[in-house]
């Protein structure tokens, strides 16, 4: 049942952003778990590694499911433990910081997202829709512009518009790479 209040979650790996959750349903999970409310693809977080219980007061409090690498409360290990706002829930690389607001599903704007991807996560791996990969790759078209090298071919012209890949540059670095090592292999014989 509903106070009128949402939990608000932002998961992060390694202090970069990754997800934003909100929710209002009584128990929230979070593991390994495909299944999970909060599903993490990490072989440091456990399949079942915690859940998020509404108390209350419509606040919410952690509850380690005996996860291997334990949950960390504002960097205190707990087994349960009540989550206030600002709280940094850490599990294995993640975190998950914690915020309460007003439900406002009731107003005339609800129109926001459930959860919204973060795009500029790098170099980790981040687990991501068909649709949250599809927006994500409209979002880089329309910010790339077509590449062309110098002295590409027709051909060649038209394949790096849409590939991002010059293949008069490649053919030139050929032809350079094959005429430098004969230049020295003459070098070589002729000394």
């Amino acid at each position: 049942m509903s106070d009128g209040s949402v939990i608000k979650l932002r998961l992060s790996l390694m202090g970069r952003p990754v997800r934003n959750y909100s929710f209002e349903k009584p128990v929230i999970s979070v593991g390994r778990d495909p299944g999970a409310d909060v599903y993490v693809d990490n072989p440091g977080v456990s399949r079942d590694h915690f859940r998020l219980e509404r108390i209350e007061g419509g606040r919410y409090q952690v509850v380690d499911l005996g996860s291997a690498n334990g949950t960390y409360v504002n960097d205190q290990m707990v087994n349960t433990a009540i989550v206030q706002d600002n709280d940094v829930v850490r599990f294995g690389k993640y975190t998950l910081w914690v915020g309460y607001e007003a439900d406002r599903r009731n107003s005339p704007r609800d129109d926001r997202p459930v959860s919204t991807p973060v795009t500029e996560v790098t170099g980790h791996t981040v687990v991501l829709s068909r649709a949250e990969i599809g927006t994500i790759l409209e979002q880089e078209k329309k910010k790339a512009p077509a590449r062309i090298s110098v002295g590409d071919s027709m051909l060649g012209a038209a394949v790096s518009r849409k590939r991002g890949f010059g293949w008069g540059a490649f053919t030139l670095g050929v032809l350079l790479g094959a005429a430098s090592g004969a230049v020295g292999m003459w070098w070589y014989l002729q000394h």
